[in-house]
């Protein structure tokens, strides 16, 4: 009897499987929509009364560092078209729509005492337009755009100080968006401390590699702890449920040697392990703690790093989410590197990897990532695995072109491969619970400006009129969102390489 449940079990399994590869339904349950952001799509940046953000200065800089001296002032004008976009994502069949809140929109100084009306009146009749569609509204408190008034008062991601600050305009909106569903205190937090503080690629530009970027994770963590555990308490009758998301890639190995799986494993835990850790667990992942603590001694510094948690801030933080949020869009070849002398001092070198392979596995100059459909299947089986069943919801997953391009079918192919490779996971026993994607129209990808368009419709930025544009994917993704059916082939083993953003010196940033 035994061996005859066995056999029906593995019948089944491999009959989900080859579902799922051939064609097959999402969950009916699974909700789909459309992802935007405040300061890539809302434009009006000086108008009723919004004060400027950290990356309204970056971006008006002279000469300027954003490619084709794009700005985003204007943007999809987001701003006052607001309903004709909500009505395009209701029409496709979206279920969710993701929005950010601009902080220096609702506090133009950052600063709670300095409230505008006109900022808070505008997101309230932004989500009673999403609601008009029977959507759900899944909101961003933080989505990169700090108000200048806090940062030139030397308050930012690196100074704990901002944490009450964050906490006060976090209360603000929650309590005047009573009927939002999902929240995300911060959006890519890793892009926030290591671009911002690290590299210095993206606003405020500091450059403190493997030093700031720590101190900006540990106080992003405890201000994301301290305004979820003031929701819970002081809005106990809200029913939405919140979270963090972060860009989690997937590292795949090189080779199987030992020494490739592990540095791909220890590039994860850098890159993912790094923040869901903490707020699923409460402290850091051990091999984090352990090599920063490793190079840091060696290095002759008196104490690690990496700030250490106490006891108190591990309980706040531990256990403050109600899903987990994901961003997903890339898949890196890692390789093993040698240890780097322990006085260069580097996020890189204490990840310790080699990840400047192509599809092919050979050496490039640069990191070099790719657009792989298992990989994301691969993202959402690592965190069920490490944290348990918890909820996921997919907050960003896209592909992006050069805005030319209407009949988009490798956008197409995208969505199909990588949902199809979802749909392997959900059938793993992964807990999705929706899926936004990103993005409905094009907008200004930050440093690249308008050259990279992820939009289902297009726009074209030099035409005042701004007009949506439908492209050919328009159609699937209503096709998709409407019947939940896919048409599932093979997925690709590795797509072509992705498209790199600008170095440093192309787009001249301290230029």
């Amino acid at each position: 009897m035994l061996i005859f449940i066995v056999a029906i079990y593995i019948i089944l399994s491999f009959k989900c499987e080859t579902e799922a590869k051939k064609g097959g339904y999402f969950p009916k349950d699974i909700p789909y929509g459309f992802g935007s952001s405040a300061y890539q799509f809302e434009g009006a940046w000086n108008e009723d009364g919004r004060g400027p953000s950290i990356w309204d200065t970056f971006t008006h800089k002279i000469p300027s560092p954003i490619k084709n001296n794009d700005s985003a002032d204007v943007a999809c004008d987001f701003y006052h078209r607001y309903k004709e976009d909500i009505k395009l994502a209701a029409d496709l069949g979206a279920k969710l729509y993701r929005f950010s809140i601009s902080w220096s929109r609702v506090l133009p100084s950052g600063y709670a005492y300095n409230l505008n009306e006109k900022g808070i009146q505008y997101y309230k009749n932004l989500v009673t337009e999403i609601l008009k569609y029977n959507m759900s509204p899944v909101a961003t408190l933080y989505h990169w755009d700090l108000p200048q008034g806090l940062y030139d008062n030397g308050i930012d991601w690196t100074n704990p100080d901002i944490i009450p600050h964050f906490v006060n305009y976090s209360r603000i909106v929650i309590q005047n968006l009573p009927k939002v569903q999902f929240w995300l205190t911060i959006n890519e937090p890793k892009q926030i401390c290591h671009w911002g503080y690290g590299v210095g690629y993206m606003p405020p530009n500091v450059k403190s590699d493997g030093v700031l970027e720590y101190k900006c994770t540990y106080v992003v963590l405890k201000a994301h702890a301290a305004v979820y555990r003031m929701y819970k308490s002081e809005f106990p009758h809200y029913e939405g449920k919140m979270s963090l998301t972060l860009d989690c890639n997937w590292m795949e190995p090189l080779t199987k040697n030992f020494e490739d799986v592990d540095a791909a494993s220890r590039r994860q835990q850098f890159e993912c392990g790094l923040y869901y850790h903490p707020i699923v667990r409460g402290d850091w992942p051990y091999i984090v703690k352990y090599r920063i603590y490793l190079r840091s001694k060696n290095a002759n510094l008196p104490e690690s790093r990496l700030p250490e948690f106490s006891l108190r801030e591990i309980a706040d933080i531990r256990g403050t989410y109600d899903f987990l949020g994901v961003n997903h869009y890339l898949t890196y070849l890692v390789k093993d590197e040698k240890e780097a002398p322990f006085t260069n001092i580097s996020y890189a070198n204490d990840v310790r990897i080699d990840s400047s392979y192509d599809i092919e596995g050979n050496k490039q100059d640069k990191e070099v990532s790719m657009l792989v459909p298992f990989g994301i299947k691969n993202v959402l089986n690592w965190i069920t695995k490490e944290y348990g069943n918890i909820p996921i919801l997919i907050t960003e997953i896209g592909t992006s072109d050069n805005g030319t391009m209407f009949n988009d079918v490798h956008r197409i192919d995208f969505v199909t491969d990588y949902l199809c490779t979802v749909l392997e996971a959900i059938n793993d026993g992964v807990n999705v619970t929706g899926i936004t994607f990103w993005s409905l129209t094009d907008n200004f990808e930050w440093i690249v400006g308008y050259s990279q368009c992820y939009g289902f419709y297009q726009i074209d930025f030099k035409n005042p009129f701004l007009p949506r544009m439908p492209r050919r994917s328009v159609s699937f993704i209503k096709n998709y969102l409407q019947t939940g059916m896919l048409k599932c082939n093979e997925s690709r083993i590795m797509w072509p390489n992705r498209i790199k953003l600008p170095t440093l010196e192309e787009i001249n940033l301290y230029g």
